[in-house]
């Protein structure tokens, strides 16, 4: 069945995986990017997929991100599924040497943001809806140097879990989708390893997340190789 799915981030190199295989599986997709010029090129390349519309927004506080909702609303007065896919980079420093003004501004653009998108976006899902987080692996991962990515994948996980029990009376969906892997994306794919999982692999796992709730009960929700993509747990488990 056909859903309106807006996707926050969509510029990015997950993101553009989402709506390209949201798109090829049918569903009419609301793309949104804080650069006009990048979306506009998205749009270009994946408007005879299917139904794609771009808007130009961000989560970055809750004034931007009430603004973004009323934009978005305009083309889709109700959605079934929001998909955040936003992060900040961060720079690979010992936590040692880094202070609290830089870990602040980090934990702002990577997990604050989250919070306020899913405050904002959560009330506009239709009955039974999915609101659908994009976090990373580094949550339980620790390697040198990376402590602020494994501090903030942490501390998301642990947010839409439980954002998940807080809101389960609603009536919706809200869970996070862990990539355990480098992602092979537009900016990078020349030099992406043949292992890494791939912008469409995600795609196609987000496709698998929407259109199949009962494969995955569980508010976390993990894709850790590209045999994985698109599957069951309990197959992708058996293969």
């Amino acid at each position: 069945m056909k859903k309106n799915i807006a996707v926050i981030g969509a510029a990015g190199d997950v993101g553009q995986g989402v709506v390209d295989q949201l798109l090829q599986a049918g569903h009419r997709v609301i793309a949104v990017g804080r650069n006009a010029e990048k979306l506009e090129k998205l749009s270009t390349r994946l408007t005879a997929r299917g139904q794609l519309d771009i808007v130009v927004g961000s989560v970055e506080n809750e004034a931007t991100a009430a603004a973004l909702l009323a934009q978005i609303r305009e083309l889709a007065p109700q959605l079934d599924g929001v998909v955040v896919s936003v992060n900040a980079p961060l720079e690979i420093k010992p936590l040692v040497d880094v202070d609290s003004t830089q870990l602040t501004q980090v934990l702002q653009a990577n997990l604050v943001t989250h919070l306020i998108a899913a405050k904002t976006f959560v009330p506009a899902l239709a009955p039974a809806g999915l609101y659908l987080g994009i976090g990373g692996g580094m949550a339980d991962l620790i390697m040198p140097g990376f402590g602020m990515n494994s501090i903030c994948q942490a501390a998301q996980r642990n947010m839409y879990r439980a954002l998940a029990e807080e809101l389960k009376d609603r009536g919706v969906r809200v869970q996070e989708l862990m990539l355990y892997s480098m992602i092979a994306g537009a900016s990078n794919r020349d030099k992406a390893h043949p292992k890494w999982i791939t912008d469409d692999d995600v795609g196609r796992h987000v496709v698998a997340v929407i259109d199949n709730p009962a494969w995955f009960p569980e508010p976390i929700i993990t894709l850790k190789s590209r045999k994985d993509a698109g599957l069951q747990p309990a197959a992708a488990s058996a293969s």
